[in-house]
């Protein structure tokens, strides 16, 4: 999966590596507040709509996605001669589920994982409260392309001033151990989710 992320980065960066034959100099600014960076593997947010929603640690990655957003970019983005500055970037683990019917990840399948068809999915992945009340991370079942819990990629900055802003829904293929503090397939899912993050960033940023 890891591979097939930086096959499919690759060939959307590769028209701007053409031109130039050796990377620009190319700014990223964090300007995020020391919430969004500090801690080790999963912080809890808080409040009753938050609940198993977790933000995942800048150190839960090496290099750091900041850096890994910097190195993706500097083809794409780094001709321009602007600067990209990041005002807020968190990644969230978000294992909340709706309580109609049961939960989402329920019987025996898979893993030990029911496979739910699209309505059952409907009715009982997703965040429980809307949007406007969650903290972060929420999700909803139509944005999952797998039975696991996802992760949330909600990114704002600028480019030359220009708001950027993104979203992402990112689906696991495969059960994670989930705890963000040196598990290999939970830091391959991270890092894919930071990869398409930033393709993201690139499509925003516009021509």
């Amino acid at each position: 999966m890891r591979y097939l992320a930086a096959i499919g980065l690759f060939a959307f960066l590769a028209p701007a590596m053409a031109q130039d034959e050796q990377a620009p100099g190319f700014v990223v600014i964090d300007l995020r507040p020391s919430e969004e960076k500090d801690g080790s593997g999963l912080i809890p947010l808080s409040g009753k709509c938050n609940e198993n929603v977790f933000r995942v640690a800048d150190v839960a990655t090496d290099p750091m996605k900041v850096e890994v957003l910097k190195e993706d970019l500097k083809w794409a983005l780094g001709p321009r001669g602007k600067t990209l500055t990041v005002l807020n970037w968190s990644i969230y683990y978000n294992k909340q589920v709706q309580k109609t019917g049961g939960g989402l990840l329920q019987g025996i399948g898979v893993q030990g994982y029911s496979i739910p068809t699209k309505e059952e999915e409907k009715k009982k992945a997703g965040s429980k409260c809307s949007q406007k009340e969650s903290a972060g991370g929420w999700y909803q079942a139509k944005e999952l392309e797998s039975v696991y819990f996802p992760l949330i990629s909600e990114f704002q900055g600028t480019f030359g001033g220009k708001p950027i802003n993104v979203r992402l829904v990112y689906s696991p293929q495969h059960k994670l151990e989930g705890k963000f503090a040196g598990d290999a397939g939970d830091a391959e899912a991270l890092l894919d989710s930071v990869h398409k993050t930033s393709e993201a960033v690139a499509v925003a940023a516009g021509p």
